[in-house]
């Protein structure tokens, strides 16, 4: 299974040193798909040149709405193609649609016609999708985050619900603790599951606190999924390939300990 995490091009080189596979990066900052096409071309060579592949990004849709009376079905179709086109171009193989801010449904408007528009997004997402190769992982934020996809298994169930090959499901193990929700929830949701996020407890980079990492590479394996694991959490001030290390030290140990890894 690849390491990852998730941070800057700034501290790509600290996160090849720490020994990492890949980096995940964002699509808002890194791949800016309304951005202007000249700018695009420097942009893409900077990332290709970066000391790790670059094979997820996250921060999907940051400045439009996906849901709501402020929804522009039109302008998001461009911009997803326009996402998928770029993460294509340098490599990237996951987006991850987090953009709680984007997908909230606003106060009074009707839940289901909200629903209806967010699967029209994700075949949009899907269509780009068989046009790149890349796949859209939907990522159930808590509820603190969003007030729609909380639990994995609610992501999981609106991807067979769209019931396309490039439009699947993430587990991310922070907002799994937030909502109480098992791990068991990966394993139901294998058939559709893209990629995994983590941390420690309160969000801390892995051996930080007191998650059972060994546990969750256990269930991984029972679920059949060995693709990618990026690391999202705060990280602490100081030397970042120090932070990096630890954090992936830690990883690896829970899962070369992990008796089904």
């Amino acid at each position: 299974m690849k390491l990852g995490v998730c941070t800057s091009l700034k501290h790509a080189g600290e996160a090849a040193a720490a020994g990492f596979d890949y980096l995940e990066l964002s699509v808002a900052d890194d791949l800016e798909p309304e951005g202007d096409p000249a700018a695009w071309r420097e942009r893409r060579r900077a990332l290709s040149a970066a000391p790790l592949p670059i094979e997820a990004f996250n921060s999907f849709v940051r400045n439009q709405k996906v849901v709501g009376p402020n929804a522009d079905a039109e302008r998001l179709r461009v911009y997803v193609n326009g996402a998928f086109q770029r993460a294509a171009e340098v490599g990237g193989r996951i987006l991850v649609f987090g953009s709680g801010g984007a997908r909230n449904v606003p106060d009074g408007f009707p839940r289901a016609q909200a629903m209806r528009q967010l699967e029209a997004f994700l075949k949009a997402c899907a269509d780009a999708s068989d046009a790149t190769g890349v796949t859209l992982a939907i990522e159930p934020l808590h509820r603190g985050e969003s007030n729609v996809i909380n639990r994995v298994s609610e992501g999981a169930a609106l991807a067979r619900r769209v019931g396309r090959a490039g439009v699947r499901n993430l587990a991310d193990t922070w907002h799994m603790e937030m909502e109480a929700e098992p791990l068991q929830a990966i394993v139901d949701s294998a058939s559709v599951l893209a990629h995994v996020h983590t941390a420690d407890t309160r969000r801390l980079p892995p051996g930080s606190g007191d998650y059972d990492h060994a546990g969750l590479f256990a269930t991984l394996a029972r679920a059949g999924y060995d693709a990618r694991i990026s690391i999202e959490c705060n990280w602490p001030e100081g030397d970042p390939e120090v932070a990096f290390t630890r954090a992936r030290t830690a990883l690896v140990a829970a899962r070369d300990g992990s008796p089904s890894a």
